[in-house]
């Protein structure tokens, strides 16, 4: 009698667990994560020339990020369009568009250390 009540004890405790664990991985997945300050001081766009925003706009598009309108502008789509950019990891070969985007991964790298 003993032995079975312990054996259900340690299965309600074993679900409790890994219930606690899925729906605390569901909610940190729900919650939108802030970019780290690298990446915020990669995409400032401090000193940034409106030709060169415009370029770096282009390069995003071809390579699937939405940074709103060609504008020249860094503004708030084209920085969060940087930020995912430079979330994921670079490919083994790299085109003409993550070429011409590679000095922000670079500068994302450098604040970091």
């Amino acid at each position: 009698m003993g032995r079975i009540f312990l054996t259900r004890l340690g299965v309600l405790v074993g679900i409790t667990i890994v219930m606690t664990a899925a729906l605390t991985g569901l909610v940190w997945a729900a919650e939108p994560a802030s970019p780290p300050p690298a990446a915020k001081a990669a995409v400032s766009g401090a000193g940034a020339s409106t030709s060169r925003v415009r370029e770096v706009q282009e390069d995003l598009v071809a390579a699937g990020y939405d940074p709103g309108p060609i504008d020249g502008i860094m503004g708030p789509r084209t920085k969060a369009a940087i930020r995912k950019y430079i979330a994921v990891p670079p490919p083994q070969v790299p085109s003409p568009t993550d070429r011409a985007l590679a000095p922000f991964r670079a500068n994302e790298r450098r604040e970091s250390r």
